[in-house]
């Protein structure tokens, strides 16, 4: 079904919408075969929990998977045209900035099956302040790739008609501070492929597990690309690591520039530069960074 108008008017008059069957079953069924590799155990248990649940293998803290993935589909659904469309357009046509694409594996008992308090994300995706002002529009979505029921852990979500101010500060409300919030919030209950989409000042929560299960989830985040303030990971950091330096290597340039890339035209590109980043990188075809004209 995808991303429909009725959708976009949702969030645009409520602070979110959610889309059941957000992706085709060919992009579910290719994104439930890298997960059992990137995440062994998990999609299993979350579709049968009465199988040993599964335990992490990296350290004893739950650990996060950022983007690149192994595989195809996870990453071209982290990229996924739908996704950036809706962003940009709320964005007011604005280049944009991927900045987060991270994986989300919780079952009951485990560090996050938690009972939230309401919240607006952007404590952490913003160095400011959200206004609302297309030119700093951040949308973030939060894609299922399991069954998420009443009974496993929902997102809870309230729409802006519940909290009509104009200013979201606090960024969190207890139950007992702000009771509308909780008693208007909409919980998230959607099949494998389901997709919440929402904004830096909505507010919305975790929910506890209610039965033994688990979810696994991705949140992937679109900010404007010309504001340095706004962001959650810095792929800079990312650079050192082998599987992303070959995603970039692999990538078009639009791709890359999701990610913060100088783009072609750009005057960060001088002999020097293109020479270092060929070094860098030496799969990456440099021929579209070569004697293109700035852009304007």
């Amino acid at each position: 079904m995808g991303i429909e108008p009725g959708h976009e008017q949702h969030y645009a008059q409520h602070g979110f919408a959610i889309v059941e069957e957000f992706l085709t079953s060919e992009e579910l069924d290719g994104a439930r075969n890298e997960l059992k590799e990137v995440l062994p155990g998990w999609i299993e248990y979350c579709d049968d929990p009465s199988d040993e649940p599964p335990t992490w293998t990296r350290g004893s803290r739950r650990p996060v998977w950022r983007f690149p993935f192994p595989g195809t589909w996870l990453n071209h659904i982290t990229l996924h045209p739908e996704l950036r469309a809706l962003a940009s357009k709320f964005a007011g046509g604005s280049a944009l900035y991927c900045e987060q694409g991270n994986l989300h594996a919780k079952r009951k008992g485990d560090g996050s099956d938690v009972d939230q308090a309401m919240h607006c994300d952007y404590g952490n995706h913003t160095l400011a302040y959200p206004p609302d002002v297309p030119e700093y529009w951040q949308t973030a979505y939060l894609l299922y790739y399991t069954d998420v029921t009443v009974e496993h852990a929902p997102t809870a979500v309230c729409s802006w008609e519940h909290y009509p101010e104009s200013l979201r500060v606090p960024a969190h409300f207890t139950r007992d501070q702000r009771p509308e919030l909780y008693e208007n919030e909409v919980k998230v209950v959607v099949p494998a492929g389901g997709l919440l989409v929402y904004s830096m000042r909505t507010f919305h929560r975790g929910t506890p597990f209610l039965a033994p299960g688990g979810r696994v989830g991705q949140f992937i985040t679109y900010s404007p690309a010309a504001w340095r303030w706004l962001g959650i990971d810095s792929w800079s950091a990312e650079a050192i690591r082998p599987d992303f330096r070959k995603w970039i290597e692999a990538a078009t340039t639009d791709e890359r520039e999701l990610f913060g890339f100088p783009a072609p035209g750009h005057e960060y590109w001088t002999e020097e530069t293109i020479e270092g980043v060929s070094t860098r990188y030496p799969g990456m075809d440099m021929e579209p960074y070569r004697g293109a004209k700035k852009r304007v």
